[in-house]
């Protein structure tokens, strides 16, 4: 199975950001830099979803911040917004997103939800007692988001993340792969429009 978390690791020969990487001819990455202007409006749209796991995409800008449905993120050195095929607060096929930003880009990645049993990390004993590390369970399971750089991904929840995109005019269409080992590149497509 294709582990594309190690396909994606630096090595001496390349400092590319994002890592974009030859594959059974197809450029694919982790996550993708998206040119853009302050205050440009961009339209997206979920096509299609084929994964046991609820997949979404995830926008985020360094230096500013997005608008979308009456939502703001607040400005910081980076914000971003998670956008899941289920969720009730939008239409999926017609997402209008504004994007504040002092930047050049906003970054896309696809997310997909993982139930996870606990974490690894430290924690209080009790108060005064000092601090245990190990993996804690929580009293039930937890649905996380997971993506290309987050906490879930970083775990090794996530070999098998990778999205390659093509462009149409004034359109780019990405076809990803969530984080389980296969190469099919369908469990979630998803186009980012630009608007005149």
């Amino acid at each position: 199975m294709a582990n594309f978390k190690n396909m994606f690791r630096p090595n001496s020969d390349h400092n590319q950001w994002p890592r974009i990487v030859d594959y059974k001819s197809k450029k694919i990455f982790g996550f993708d830099r998206f040119p853009v202007k302050d205050k440009e409006i961009l339209v997206c749209s979920i096509e299609q979803t084929n994964s046991p796991h609820v997949q979404g995409f995830a926008i985020g800008v360094f230096e500013g911040y997005l608008k979308t449905n009456g939502l703001k993120t607040n400005r910081k050195k980076f914000s971003e917004i998670l956008f899941w095929e289920d969720s009730p607060s939008f239409d999926k096929k017609n997402i209008e997103i504004k994007v504040f930003t002092k930047g050049d880009h906003i970054t896309i990645c696809n997310i997909w939800e993982l139930e996870v049993t606990g974490y690894w990390g430290t924690r209080l004993k009790e108060w005064g007692k000092g601090t245990e590390e190990g993996f804690f369970k929580y009293d039930k399971p937890k649905k996380e988001p997971c993506y290309y750089g987050n906490g879930e991904w970083l775990a090794g929840k996530g070999n098998g993340a990778a999205m390659y995109s093509e462009d149409i005019p004034n359109v780019k269409r990405y076809f990803c792969n969530d984080g389980d080992e296969d190469e099919d590149f369908e469990d979630i497509i998803f186009t980012v429009k630009r608007t005149p």
